[in-house]
């Protein structure tokens, strides 16, 4: 595997999101609305008076529908794209996808995980600019072992 770094960066980024993002859509959207009024909702109470319980619980809950659905699509995007850059096989086709996952991130999390898609955003440049040089790789041999017919003479 010769783009090893894009790869890493490219995971670390999805498990990320399925950690942060994931985890707190399973999270909400398992959860009861007087579970809700118990835990989550004093941190809300500074902007949201008490009589607003349920349209905060309800918006709360799509909230984190968006971030599961982002998360698969991100799933979606990246998976494909770890193909593409595997062995150097599509690196543009890499950043293209690489770049959707980053977007992906930045529009379904409302700009609130732009940590998560400066990732995807660094594998998608990596891609793009960093040059692997023509002798690198399994499918490259070197004939600089073998002497020449004009040094055996």
């Amino acid at each position: 595997m010769k783009r090893k770094w894009e790869v890493i960066i490219g995971l670390a980024g999805v498990i990320l999101c399925v950690i942060l993002l994931g985890g707190f859509s399973l999270t909400i959207t398992t959860m009861e609305e007087k579970t809700f009024a118990d835990t989550v909702f004093p941190i809300l109470q500074e902007d949201v008076s008490t009589n607003y319980l349920s349209e905060s619980f309800t918006a709360v809950k799509a909230l984190a529908v968006w971030f599961g659905v982002t998360v698969l699509i991100v799933l979606s995007l990246t998976l494909p794209a770890t193909v593409c850059i595997w062995k150097n096989r599509y690196p543009k086709w890499a950043v293209f996808l690489y770049l959707a996952a980053g977007l992906t991130t930045l529009i379904g999390t409302q700009f609130i995980a732009f940590p998560l898609a400066f990732l995807f955003f660094i594998a998608a440049s990596l891609c793009l600019f960093r040059k692997i040089k023509n002798g690198e790789g399994a499918d490259y041999v070197s004939i600089k072992s073998q002497k020449s017919n004009i040094a055996r003479v």
